[in-house]
């Protein structure tokens, strides 16, 4: 039979149990529900509202009922009705007071913080791993040229690391949204009560400090309906898995072998059930479909705060969908995409033959007149009339004779010999930011600065650990 705390002893029909109880989602907070209940604990036991042996019965109790295994959560109705009903029979009568200067309402916000809190971090080391995991291969490819593309057709030469690193950039952003959050995320919940403040002597500032929050919230109405913190976390998931979506789509791409750039292994490939032939980049296909999910999420959560009055409204309990699958589903991606990147291969043979348009160097050639004083919009126009003309006499630029360039203009029969080599109008573009060889190795250095700036920015952010909370009774 379920366990009741404030419904009343009547037993729910099946159907509205289903419906209203979030114990399968919630169930999640299990850790973190029992570590604030300590650092609880701990500030009503420094307020005098309850003594040092119900303090150390309570605390004990808690820290013993972390480990239990057994617990039939489907009993309960919420995590916090199965942790207090769960202490009770380990600890009995002191368990009653664990819920004093307390509500659900102020509760289940600390919890979802403490958790975010936990996967901020780890979403944060997940994009940094995913950095380093570009950087190491752009890192090694510093001699491979492809076509870069605008509308997805050809357009100029750059180096595949230049292309790495635009990703690289992207995820920069992302670490940045997410390392921002956390001061919005890093205010404890704890003592607003249900949505008035407690008529008890609770130190919020303690409260937060043993938790290690930034302060406590401003506002307990607020508090208690505040869910801003998790819809700029699931934006922020969408946007990085919007990233990743790119990526994924160009790997789909570069591995039809029609292109040819890279080679998956098999373990991120999947066969056909009747093309024995054939390998399919299904990975990078999943991480292009995975920011649908996120915008599931965000439009989930969105709609349902939209005119939500003050305080707090059980359709607020929506949140537990989201929370967990969210968090999980950006893990998982993150880690799959690094996977991705480490186990596959650049084929530098099938690049280079692919590398034989000299078309990709048309604006190379229009700039080499605006650089002998022609304006650009008249050498664009040059330039596209040659084009044309290969294009009608099925010939490459280093093709054409001195009398076809003087055709067009004079100036061209002063391009040096080489200028039509990839290698030299990659070096060209040699402005910071561009694909110039000088300049990505630039960007490689800086970037791997980045990683060791980043490194020292996640190990300084807040950990709380059970057994200090256990230690801090007897202080």
């Amino acid at each position: 039979m379920a366990q009741f705390l404030w419904s009343g002893k009547e037993e729910l029909p099946d159907i509205v149990k289903e419906f209203t109880y979030s114990i399968e989602d919630d169930k999640n907070l299990f850790y973190y529900d029992i570590l604030g209940g300590m650092a609880h604990t701990l500030t009503l036991y420094r307020g005098g509202i309850i003594d040092y042996d119900e303090a150390k019965s309570i605390i004990d109790g808690l820290y013993k009922l972390k480990d239990k295994n057994d617990i039939n959560f489907s009993l309960y109705e919420d995590i916090h009705t199965a942790v207090e009903i769960e202490l009770t029979a380990l600890i009995g009568e002191p368990a009653k007071k664990l819920h004093t200067a307390r509500s659900r309402n102020d509760q289940v916000s600390l919890d979802e913080r403490l958790y975010l809190r936990d996967s901020l971090k780890e979403v944060l080391n997940l994009i940094r791993d995913l950095i380093k995991a570009f950087l190491d291969l752009a890192g090694v490819s510093l001699d491979i040229i492809v076509p870069g593309f605008t509308h997805l057709q050809p357009a100029q030469p750059v180096l595949i690391s230049h292309h790495l690193l635009a990703y690289v950039e992207m995820l920069k952003r992302d670490f940045s949204r997410f390392y921002s959050l956390f001061p919005r995320l890093n205010e404890c919940p704890l003592g607003s009560g249900a949505l008035a403040g407690l008529d008890f002597p609770y130190d919020r500032f303690l409260v937060s400090e043993i938790l290690r929050f930034d302060t406590p919230t401003n506002n307990s109405m607020d508090t208690v309906t505040d869910r801003d913190y998790l819809i700029e976390y699931i934006f922020n998931a969408l946007l990085t898995s919007t990233h990743i979506s790119r990526f994924g789509e160009e790997i789909v791409i570069w591995s039809n072998p029609l292109f040819g750039f890279v080679k998956i292994s098999s373990g991120y490939t999947t066969g056909s059930s009747m093309m024995p032939q054939k390998r399919n980049p299904d990975v990078a296909e999943l991480l292009r479909g995975s920011s649908g999910e996120f915008l599931g999420y965000l439009d989930l959560l969105l709609v349902t705060l939209k005119g939500l009055p003050l305080t707090y409204n059980r359709d607020l309990q929506m949140d537990k969908k989201v929370i967990f699958r969210a968090s999980r589903s950006l893990h998982i991606i993150l880690e799959i995409t690094r996977g991705l990147l480490e186990n596959m291969e650049l084929d530098r043979e099938k690049i280079c033959k692919n590398l034989n348009d000299e078309f990709l160097l048309a604006t190379d050639l229009a700039d080499f007149l605006v650089n002998r004083g022609i304006p650009f919009r008249d050498s664009h126009h040059i330039v596209r009339d040659v084009v044309f003309y290969c294009q009608e006499n099925k010939k490459t630029f280093s093709q054409l004779s001195e009398e076809e360039w003087r055709k067009f203009n004079e100036e061209f029969l002063n391009l040096p010999d080489d200028f039509f080599s990839f290698d030299k109008a990659i070096n060209r573009r040699d402005t910071y930011g561009g694909t110039g060889r000088s300049c990505v190795e630039y960007q490689l250095l800086l970037n791997r600065k980045w990683l060791e700036e980043t490194r020292r920015l996640i190990d300084a952010l807040p950990e709380v650990y059970m057994e200090d909370l256990v230690n801090m009774i007897g202080k």
